[in-house]
């Protein structure tokens, strides 16, 4: 055997795929997770997902071309290459679905902390206009001075 192939076998791909599967899963479960807000099932996720990832890594010379395969391991192994590679696309868009419905969790909150701030420092009582004069903040019955 050479050494390219000697490097990646048929069962560190079948693992590798079963990895990809299962980080797959994983992803769609943070999805669920996200949207029902459940922040401590999210990060309890977080270290099952590091260890699948870290485990495929051992994958990236052969999905990337990095580590040529000799023509006959290319064709033995190319269509098991093929599904990871796939399966791994579909987990990048579903990490990408993920990290965009944090960003909007993440701009909601600062809305709404924004909001409870500019509330709160109307409320304190004197403030000064543009032209530098003392005005009142917001009482019963009367609105802001700007």
């Amino acid at each position: 055997m050479s050494e390219p192939e000697s490097a990646v076998s048929e069962a560190a791909l079948r693992d590798g795929l079963h990895k990809a599967n299962a980080l797959l899963a994983l992803l769609g479960e943070e999805f669920k997770l996200l949207s029902a807000v459940d922040l401590d099932g999210f990060e309890a996720l977080q270290n099952r997902k590091a260890e699948i990832l870290e485990a495929l890594t051992s994958l990236v010379p052969v999905l990337t071309g990095e580590m040529q395969l000799n023509s006959e391991a290319a064709q033995v192994h190319g269509e098991l290459i093929e599904d990871i590679k796939v399966i791994l696309n579909t987990c990048r868009d579903a990490h990408l679905r993920n990290a965009i419905l944090i960003d909007k969790k993440i701009e909601s909150t600062r809305s709404a902390l924004e909001v409870l701030r500019s509330s709160r420092s109307a409320d304190t009582g004197e403030t000064y206009d543009k032209l530098g004069k003392i005005k009142r903040g917001y009482g019963r019955g009367r609105g802001a001075d700007v």
